[in-house]
């Protein structure tokens, strides 16, 4: 794996670029109505291409390093598949269709996202001089305000659903907390901590959700709008 790293090295700015545009022309691609349904069927595709790149910029991906992230990929998929079929820890939603094949009604690039997520909030606090419980604490919160931007995204776009469309505070809380402790499980685990994309993956995805989250919300604006203008004429 090193040795494909090294390979991999000099087209670093090449590959961000390309991520770069990924994240870009989905982000339009989606609001097109003409390409909406194309795009929604890449989205597994773009899951699993920034996951396996993540992994193929980690620095000396150790033993451990492969545990750690089959422990986060089975405990996030777990996690889910447990509140998709009980509702007590996220609160009562679905999953749809966009996200890709599904194994106990969630889709398997849940258990990756919960691990690239991880990784990435993870190394945003990595090196910095506090304490190991605060930048645990830090990286989950991080992750914590991506699902809060995600959220209404998902909903338009068929990612995930929520009994009477209501997002439940429950939800947050139970975020955080999975968080938090796949967070520290990051902070606890020996293996090098060094990893040039994931920062940069965490940061795109944010901006993307935060932009695509206020294309949802005019749009929305629009809509609502248009119907009071309707109504009223």
């Amino acid at each position: 794996m090193k040795t494909l790293l090294s390979l991999l090295r000099p087209y670093e700015p090449i590959i961000r670029l390309i991520l770069a545009l990924m994240y870009i022309t989905g982000l339009v691609g989606l609001h097109i109505s003409a390409s909406e349904d194309l795009f929604r069927l890449l989205v597994p595709f773009h899951l699993i291409t920034t996951g396996v790149l993540l992994l193929l910029f980690q620095e000396l991906p150790t033993r451990s390093f492969w545990l750690f992230c089959l422990a986060i990929f089975l405990m996030g998929y777990g996690v889910e598949v447990a509140g998709v079929h009980t509702g007590v820890i996220f609160g009562e939603y679905w999953y749809g269709a966009t996200l890709g094949l599904k194994v106990f009604e969630v889709p398997l690039t849940i258990g990756l996202n919960w691990l690239v997520l991880t990784i990435g909030a993870g190394m945003l606090w990595q090196g910095r001089p506090l304490p190991l419980v605060v930048r645990a604490t830090l990286a989950a919160a991080c992750m914590v305000f991506l699902d809060v931007l995600l959220e209404p995204v998902a909903v338009r776009f068929d990612f995930w659903h929520w009994k009477n469309e209501q997002i439940p505070l429950q939800n947050f809380l139970a975020w955080a907390l999975v968080a938090w402790v796949f967070c520290l499980l990051f902070q606890l685990v020996r293996f090098p901590k060094i990893n040039r994309l994931a920062a940069y993956l965490f940061y795109f995805r944010s901006s993307s959700s935060l932009r695509t989250g206020c294309f949802c919300f005019f749009n929305n604006f629009l809509q609502i709008f248009h119907n009071q203008l309707v109504i009223k004429f």
